[in-house]
């Protein structure tokens, strides 16, 4: 809570400063069937639930989270009465400077000389004016999406089928919005990072056809601000598990171990096997980082959940 100096605090107290509303559904299905040798067993979930901002400490007060040096030093979520909580807030890109005459076309209706800054040049990002005053600023910035997704379900279907058995899960959300910060560090050459191919296409003179800025030193357009170029779908749908295994009967455990083994099952099994999304980062499951809460869905270039492969026996004695 921003308190006046004069009070005395060296630091501002934390407390209860708000309230916010969440609402929606949840739908849990399921289904057995018991056959002469195939048994199994679906169940499905679905969910929806809408997040809102009910008020704050003061009228128009906002918290804003995630900013970070490497990743264009703006703040990258607003939490704000009337939206949901920690929304992504930003710019809108509306294209790249082609040419000088177009910047100084932009600055010929500027009040203030500029209509970005005084450093942008041929094959910097364009921002877009939404209030319409003529120039770029602080003012501009919209809310561009939220983490939390329209929808999220899951499917689970297990079974045997004579001495078989298996197990498999899908998993997805649908509707969210991730902040890809993966493709600013790999793009924006704002640090001494490997970068990645992307910037093979950066704009040049003999290469205009391109959404990748000019490659600068320093950034002085602040091409890497927080904006709509780094907001992607994150929308997935993911084979969280999936296993089969066979269980061998008590006449071919006799027959493999002289009776010295009672059960023996194997099996193989796969985490994160597949994954079908647009997401261009890593992983569209992103978790939080720096242990804020308010940066869900920001992908700082977390690591990836593992697919994995297993191989594995099972023994009774």
């Amino acid at each position: 809570v921003p308190v006046p100096i004069s009070i005395g605090y060296s630091s501002s107290p934390l407390a209860n400063v708000g309230s916010m509303k969440n609402h929606g559904f949840e739908v849990a299905l399921g289904y057995n069937y018991s056959g002469k040798d195939f048994n199994w067993s679906l169940t499905g979930n679905f969910d929806v639930t809408r997040n809102e901002v009910l008020s704050l400490s003061t009228a128009n007060a906002t918290i804003d989270a995630g900013a970070n040096s490497d990743f264009g030093g703006n703040a990258i979520t607003r939490t704000q009465e009337g939206e949901p909580i920690q929304s992504f807030y930003g710019w809108q890109v509306e294209g790249i400077f082609q040419s000088q005459a177009e910047i100084d076309a932009a600055n010929a209706g500027a009040p203030n000389e500029y209509y970005q800054n005084e450093a942008t040049a041929p094959g910097d990002i364009k921002f877009r004016d939404l209030n319409g005053d003529g120039e770029v600023n602080a003012d501009d910035r919209d809310f561009l999406g939220s983490y939390l997704p329209k929808f999220s379900y899951g499917l689970n279907w297990t079974g045997t089928y004579k001495n078989f058995d298996f197990a498999l899960y899908f998993q997805g959300v649908q509707g969210n919005k991730i902040y890809n910060g993966t493709k600013l560090i790999g793009q924006g050459m704002l640090r001494l990072f490997n970068a990645t191919t992307d910037v093979l296409d950066a704009w040049t003179p003999g290469n205009t056809a391109t959404d990748v800025p000019r490659a600068v030193s320093g950034d002085p357009n602040q091409n890497a601000r927080t904006s709509d170029r780094f907001i992607e779908d994150g929308s997935y749908l993911r084979v969280k598990n999936l296993s089969i295994g066979y269980s061998f009967g008590e006449n071919q455990i006799g027959d493999l171990t002289n009776s010295i083994v009672n059960k023996l099952r194997i099996y193989v099994s796969a985490q994160n096997l597949l994954t079908f999304t647009k997401y261009t980062g890593y992983d569209p499951e992103v978790a939080s980082k720096y242990g804020n809460l308010l940066t869900q869905g920001i992908d700082y270039g977390q690591y990836p959940q593992a697919r994995t492969l297993m191989v594995g026996i099972n023994l009774g004695f």
